[in-house]
């Protein structure tokens, strides 16, 4: 199934809530880790100045679990901010981000994310490189929440000045002839037909019932 383009009037409008929302996400990001994480990070290192301290079993235990209730703040703290607005995107580009979300997906999920792609030198602008990101991490979330995939795959090509990017799954599948549906509509499908139009690509979502999705978004560079 092939969205169409919208109207140029909704389209603006799209755009501006777009480039919103990851304006936001940018501050939000950027106050977990500069805010709330050093924050946390000072109170570890607090504790950890107790580590020699003559405890009794009780005390002993209160402060071990202290410290790893700390710990595993501060990993939910950095995790929520790389969703936010990873830095490696900023830093570093597209191929980059999407090779440590595939690692970071794989190992929160247990479920196979493979990332791959071609000889890439070349930074797209911000404005593309954001939106496919974010094309990606919405699917990645939809195939994991509703498709009970098994294992998904992020091919990503460049040729001619024409990019592609696929993501794939063995999921269950569904109707693309539904889309319209409400269940649909909120499942985050209707970001990707947004996005894509915010940067003027082709979407493209092919799937089949028990044999899973693919979902394909071609560009010029």
């Amino acid at each position: 199934m092939k969205e169409k383009a919208s109207l140029p009037g909704s389209r603006i409008r799209n755009d501006a809530l777009l480039e919103g929302q990851e304006e936001e996400r940018k501050r939000l990001a950027q106050e977990l880790h500069d805010g709330v994480g050093q924050l946390l990070t000072g109170i570890r290192l607090q504790i950890e100045l107790l580590q020699n301290a003559h405890f009794n079993e009780k005390e002993k235990s209160s402060y071990v679990l202290l410290k790893e209730l700390v710990s595993e703040t501060i990993e939910t703290v950095r995790q929520v901010s790389f969703d936010l607005m990873p830095s490696v995107l900023t830093d570093f580009g597209l191929v980059p981000a999407l090779r440590l979300l595939s690692e970071k997906s794989t190992k929160i999920s247990g479920i196979t994310v493979r990332f791959e792609s071609g000889e890439w030198s070349q930074r797209l602008s911000s404005l593309i490189e954001i939106n496919l990101y974010r094309m990606v991490q919405e699917t990645i979330n939809n195939s994991l929440k509703y498709a009970k995939a098994g294992r998904i795959d992020i091919v990503l090509t460049e040729n001619a000045g024409k990019i592609v990017l696929r993501i794939l799954d063995d999921g269950i599948g569904f109707n693309p002839d539904k889309l319209q549906e409400k269940k649909f509509v909120h499942s985050g499908l209707s970001n990707l037909k947004l996005r894509a139009e915010s940067i003027g690509a082709a979407l493209e979502i092919k799937s089949i019932k028990d044999k899973g999705t693919e979902i394909s978004i071609r560009l010029n560079a």
